[in-house]
C-alpha cells in the first residue's frame, strides 16, 4: 500500500494481498518440511529393515557354518570310524606277523630238536657199530615198519585226499542243499500262491475232490436240462399233434356246417345267418387260439433257444473250468514230481553228506588207529633199541672175554712149550743115564713100554702142535671172520641205524607235524576264537561309542534346529512385519507420492493463478501508474515525487537483497515482506516478480529432487526386500 499526502490530494496504492498469500505458503512450507520429516523417518526405517535382514542373513550363513562344521565332524567320525577298522586290520597284521614269528620260532626250535636228535642218533650210530647180531634180525622188522609207515604215509595220503575230496563234496553239498531248500521254498511259496490263486487253501485231494463235486452237479444240471428239453420237445410234439387234430376237427365242423347250411334251407335265411356269425365267431375264437397257440410255440421256441444257450454256455463253463482243473492239476502233478525230485535230491544229499560224514569218521578212526600204530611202532623202535642195547652190553662182555680167551690161549701155548721142554729135558737125562750107565740086559718090556711111551709123546706132541696150529687157525678164521662180519655188520648196521634214524626221524616228524598241526589248530581256533570276541567287543565298543556320538550329534542338531527353526520363525515374522511396515510406507509413499503431485498441481494452479492476477495487477498499476504520472505531469510534482521515491526504494532494496542472500527459501522471505515495501515503478515490479519466479522454480526443483529421491530410496527397499522374501 502506498500512501502520499500533499495539497490535500490523498493517493492510496494497493499492490498485493499480502498477508493471506504468505500464509499459504507458510503452510505449504511446513507441510513439505513435515513430509521431509516424515521422508526421512521412512528412510531411518527402511535402513533398520535393511540391517535387520542383513542380521537374519548373517545368523542364517552361521547356521550353514555350524551345520557345514557339524557335517565335518560326522566326517570326521566316519573317518575316525574307518581309522578304527584300519586299526583293527593292523591289528590283525601284528597279529599274523606274530603268527608267522610264532612259526618260525616253531621251525627253529624244530631244526634245533632235529638237530639234537641227529647228535644223539650219530651217539647211537657209534654206539651201535658193534651191535651185529642185533641188527640182521632189525633188518625185516624195519623193511615191514617202513612198509607199513609208506603203506600208512600212502593210505594217509589218499585218506587226506579223500577227506579234502569229501569236505569239498560236503560244502558243495550243503551249498547244493541251501539252494534246493531256497529253490523248495521258492516252489512251495508258488504253490501256496496257486492255491491261493485257485481257491482256498486245501490239499489238492479235496481240491479235486471238490472241484470233481462241482462237475458232478454240473454233469447233473445238463443231464436235467437235457431231459427237460427232451420233456419239452415231447409236449411240443404232443401239442402239435393235438394243434393237427384240432384243425381237423375245425374243418370237420366247418365241412359240418356247410352241409347243414344248403339252399334247401333258403327259407330260413336268419338261421343261416346266425351260423354264418356262429362260424365266424367259431373261426375268430379258433384264429385267436391259434395266435395264442403260436405265441406260446414262439415263447416256447425262445425259452428252448435260451436254454440251449444256458447249456452251451454251461457246456463250455464246465469244458473251461476242467481244462482250467486239468492244467492246475497238472501244474500241481508238476510241481508235486518236481518237490518229490527235490526231496529225492535233498535225501540224496543227505545220504551223501551222512556217506561224507561217515567217511569223515572213518578217516578220524584210520587215522587214529595210524596213530596207534604209530605209537605201537613207536613202542617197538624203543623195545628194539633197548634189545639192541642189551645185545650190545653182551656183545661188549664178549669183547671183553676175547681178551680172556686169548691169554688161556697163549698160556696153554706156552705150558705146550714148557711141558716139550721138560719131555726134552728128560728125554735128555735119559739118554744120557743110558750112556753113563752100562747096557742092562735089554728087556723087551721095557723097550716096548718105551717104544711105546716115545710114540705117545710124539702122539702127543704131534696132538699138541696140531691143536695149537688148529686152535691159532680157528683162532686167525675166526678173527678173520669176526672182523669181517663185523664190517659186514657194521655196514648193515649203519645202512639200519640210517634207516632207523629216517624212520624215527620221519616218524618224529610225522608226530612234530601232527602235534604241530594240532597246536597250530587249536591255536588258530583260540587266536580265532579270541579276535571274534575282541572284533565284536571292537565293534560293540565302536557301535556304543557311535551310538553315543550320533545321539550326542543328534540332540545337538535336533537343539540347534528348534534353535533355527525358532530364530527362522522370529526372523520370518520379522520379516513379515518388515513387509507389512514395507508395504504400509509404500502405501504411505504412494499416498504422499500423490499427496505431493496434487500439491504440486494445486502449487502450479495458484502459480498459474497468481500470475494471471499478478498480470492483471501489473496492468492496474500500469494503468494507475500513467494516470498518476499524467496528474502529477499535470501539477508539476513529478520531480519531486522521483526524489521521495528513490528514497524510500533504496533502503527497501538493499534489505530485500539481503534477505535474498541470506534465506534459503526466498518463498517464505517473500511471504513475510510488507506490502508497503513493493515498488511502484515498472523496474521495481518486473524484479520482484522475476525474483519470485525464481523462488518459486527453486522450490519447484527442491521438491522435485527430493521426490526423486524418495522414490529411490523406495525402490531400493523393495528391490532388498524382495530378494529377502525369496530366500
Amino acid at each position: 500500500m502506498f500512501h502520499h499526502s500533499g495539497n490535500g490530494s490523498h493517493l492510496a496504492l494497493t499492490t498485493f494481498p499480502g498477508p493471506t498469500q504468505g500464509h499459504q505458503d507458510l503452510e505449504g512450507s511446513q507441510a513439505l518440511s513435515q513430509q521431509a520429516e516424515v521422508i526421512a523417518r521412512q528412510l531411518q526405517e527402511l535402513r533398520r529393515l535393511e540391517e535387520e535382514v542383513r542380521l537374519l542373513r548373517e545368523t542364517s550363513l552361521q547356521q550353514k557354518m555350524r551345520l557345514e562344521a557339524q557335517a565335518m565332524e560326522l566326517e570326521a567320525l566316519a573317518q575316525a570310524e574307518k581309522a578304527g577298522r584300519a586299526e583293527a586290520e593292523g591289528l590283525r597284521a601284528a597279529l599274523a606277523g606274530a603268527e608267522v614269528v610264532r612259526k618260525n620260532l616253531e621251525e627253529g626250535s624244530q631244526r634245533e630238536l632235529e638237530e639234537v636228535q641227529r647228535l644223539h642218533q650219530e651217539q647211537l650210530s657209534s654206539l651201535t657199530q658193534a651191535h651185529q647180531e642185533a641188527l640182521s634180525s632189525l633188518t625185516s622188522k624195519a623193511e615191514g615198519l617202513e612198509q607199513s609207515l609208506s603203506s600208512l604215509e600212502t593210505r594217509r595220503a589218499g585218506e587226506a585226499k579223500e577227506l579234502a575230496e569229501a569236505q569239498r563234496e560236503a560244502e558243495l553239498l550243503r551249498k547244493q542243499l541251501s539252494k534246493t531248500q531256497e529253490d523248495l521254498e521258492a516252489q512251495v511259496t508258488l504253490v501256496e500262491n496257486l492255491r491261493k490263486y485257485v481257491g482256498e487253501q486245501v490239499p489238492p485231494e479235496v481240491h479235486s475232490q471238490t472241484w470233481e463235486l462241482e462237475r458232478q452237479k454240473f454233469l447233473e444240471n445238463m443231464q436235467h436240462l437235457q431231459e427237460d428239453r427232451d420233456g419239452l420237445h415231447a409236449t411240443v410234439e404232443l401239442l402239435q399233434v393235438r394243434v393237427q387234430s384240432l384243425t381237423h376237427i375245425l374243418a370237420l365242423q366247418e365241412e359240418e356246417l356247410t352241409r347243414k347250411v344248403q339252399p334247401s334251407d333258403s327259407l330260413e335265411p336268419e338261421f343261416t345267418r346266425k351260423c354264418q356269425s356262429l362260424l365266424n365267431r367259431w373261426r375268430e375264437k379258433v384264429f385267436a387260439l391259434m395266435v395264442q397257440l403260436k405265441a406260446q410255440e414262439l415263447e416256447h421256441s425262445d425259452s428252448v433257444k435260451q436254454l440251449k444257450g444256458q447249456v452251451t454256455s454251461l457246456q463250455e463253463q464246465v469244458t473251461a473250468q476242467s481244462q482250467e482243473q486239468a492244467i492246475l492239476q497238472r501244474s500241481l502233478q508238476d510241481k508235486a514230481a518236481e518237490v518229490e525230485v527235490e526231496r529225492m535230491g535233498s535225501r540224496g544229499l543227505q545220504l551223501e553228506l551222512s556217506r561224507a560224514q561217515e567217511a569223515r569218521r572213518r578217516w578220524q578212526q584210520q587215522t587214529t588207529s595210524a596213530e596207534e600204530q604209530l605209537r605201537l611202532v613207536v613202542n617197538a623202535v624203543s623195545s628194539s633199541q633197548i634189545w639192541l642195547e642189551s645185545t650190545m652190553a653182551k656183545v661188549e662182555e664178549a669183547a671183553a672175554r676175547l681178551p680172556n680167551l686169548n691169554n688161556r690161549l697163549s698160556y696153554a701155548v706156552r705150558k705146550v712149550h714148557t711141558i716139550r721142554g721138560l719131555t726134552a729135558r728128560k728125554l735128555a737125562l735119559a739118554q744120557l743115564r743110558q750112556e753113563s750107565c752100562p747096557l742092562p740086559p735089554p728087556v723087551t718090556d721095557v723097550s716096548l713100554e718105551l717104544q711105546q711111551l716115545r710114540e705117545e709123546r710124539n702122539r702127543l706132541d704131534a696132538e699138541l702142535q696140531l691143536s695149537a696150529r688148529l686152535i691159532q687157525q680157528e683162532v686167525g678164521r675166526a678173527r678173520e671172520q669176526g672182523e669181517a662180519e663185523r664190517q659186514q655188520l657194521s655196514k648193515v648196521a649203519q645202512q639200519l641205524e640210517q634207516e632207523l634214524q629216517q624212520t624215527q626221524e620221519s616218524l618224529a616228524s610225522l608226530g612234530l607235524q601232527l602235534e604241530v598241526a594240532r597246536q597250530g589248530q587249536q591255536e588258530s581256533t583260540e587266536e580265532a576264537a579270541s579276535l571274534r570276541q575282541e572284533l565284536t567287543q571292537q565293534q560293540d565298543l565302536y557301535r556304543q561309542a557311535l551310538q553315543e556320538k550320533v545321539a550326542e550329534v543328534e540332540t545337538r542338531l535336533r537343539e540347534q534346529l528348534s534353535d533355527t527353526e525358532r530364530r527362522l520363525n522370529e526372523a520370518r515374522r520379522e520379516h513379515a512385519k518388515a513387509v507389512v511396515s514395507l508395504r504400509q510406507i509404500q502405501r504411505r509413499a504412494a499416498q504422499e507420492k500423490e499427496r505431493s503431485q496434487e500439491l504440486r498441481r494445486l502449487q502450479e494452479e495458484a502459480r498459474k493463478e497468481e500470475g494471471q492476477r499478478l498480470a492483471r495487477r501489473l496492468q492496474e498499476l500500469e494503468r494507475d501508474k500513467n494516470l498518476m504520472l499524467a496528474t502529477l505531469q499535470q501539477e508539476g510534482l513529478l520531480s519531486r515525487y522521483k526524489q521521495q521515491r528513490l528514497l524510500a526504494v533504496l533502503p527497501s532494496l538493499l534489505d530485500k537483497k539481503k534477505s535474498v542472500v541470506s534465506s534459503p527459501r526466498p518463498p517464505e522471505c517473500s511471504a513475510s515482506v510488507p506490502v508497503a515495501a513493493a515498488v511502484p515503478t515498472r523496474e521495481s515490479i518486473k524484479g520482484s516478480l522475476s525474483v519470485l519466479l525464481d523462488d518459486l522454480q527453486g522450490l519447484t526443483e527442491a521438491i522435485s529432487k527430493e521426490e526423486a529421491v524418495c522414490q529411490g530410496d523406495n525402490l531400493d527397499r523393495c528391490s532388498s526386500s524382495n530378494p529377502q522374501m525369496s530366500s
